[in-house]
């Protein structure tokens, strides 16, 4: 493990801020989990959400509106996705998905795992209806690693901690620039400990139904990023399952 990582356990929230922000937001700061001042998501619940029944013409545009929006955010070539398609119709245009089991998911999704280009991982997470017809997409996660700048075994030294920094300017500086330019600087950005030993930084997106989420954690061998489309409801949920704190309204 890389011990200038484990003894700074909160440097991945300091770096990242430094690259998602300049200054404090105009917004209060809140709790992500129901505080007075945390950003509310307004739009509609998962396709296969409980809820109470709608006319079919109100259910009709919901569905729309989650076609519209993945078709226009999620990145090709894998455009063709969309939350609430059925499982056998994602199995037909990508035969080569597997079965994925995940060792804890708040949402007891049924996953599914695609490898892609460049080492990019694709996971997929459907509604656990009893027909597979029934089972509908709720979550599209594209998960990536970028090699640490030194050794896992180096020592906590300064020299090896400002390498951490300068490689994470450099590396995903034009990566968040690349996501604030296609999705808005207008995001929620949080810093969520979860369950696990390193905090994760997540920045949320959130359209008229369905949110886009980056995580990065940073660990031993560099960090990760995962780039999730779920529905609104979806996402807040996570929030709250991972104790997110909100940390500001913008991506600078």
């Amino acid at each position: 493990m890389f011990r200038a990582v484990n003894a700074t356990p909160h440097l991945l929230a300091a770096l990242l801020a430094g690259l998602v922000a300049c200054g404090p937001s105009r917004a209060r700061r809140g709790e992500a989990s129901g505080g007075p001042d945390a950003p509310v998501a307004s739009g509609h619940a998962a396709p296969d959400a409980p809820a109470t029944p709608e006319p079919p013409a109100a259910r009709e545009g919901v569905a729309a509106r989650f076609r519209e929006e993945s078709a226009r955010w999620i990145p090709e070539p894998y455009d063709d996705l969309y939350l609430g398609q059925p499982l056998p119709e994602v199995q037909t245009s990508y035969p080569e998905l597997r079965p994925f089991r995940t060792p804890a998911d708040p949402e007891r999704l049924e996953w599914y795992e695609l490898q892609g280009p460049r080492g990019l991982v694709l996971r997929l997470g459907f509604s656990t209806a009893g027909k597979p017809d029934a089972k509908r997409l709720r979550s599209i996660q594209f998960l990536s690693l970028l090699q640490g700048p030194v050794p896992a075994d180096a020592p906590a030294e300064p020299r090896a901690i400002a390498a951490w920094q300068e490689w994470l300017g450099r590396a995903y500086g034009p990566h968040i620039q690349a996501l604030r330019d296609k999705y808005g600087e207008r995001a929620d950005v949080y810093s969520c400990p979860g369950s696990g030993e390193h905090p994760v930084v997540r920045i949320v997106w959130r359209g008229e139904a369905l949110a886009v989420t980056a995580a990065f954690l940073l660990h031993d061998k560099g960090l990760s990023s995962t780039l999730i489309f779920t529905p609104l409801d979806v996402a807040d949920r996570y929030l709250r399952a991972t104790r997110c704190r909100w940390l500001q309204d913008r991506v600078l």
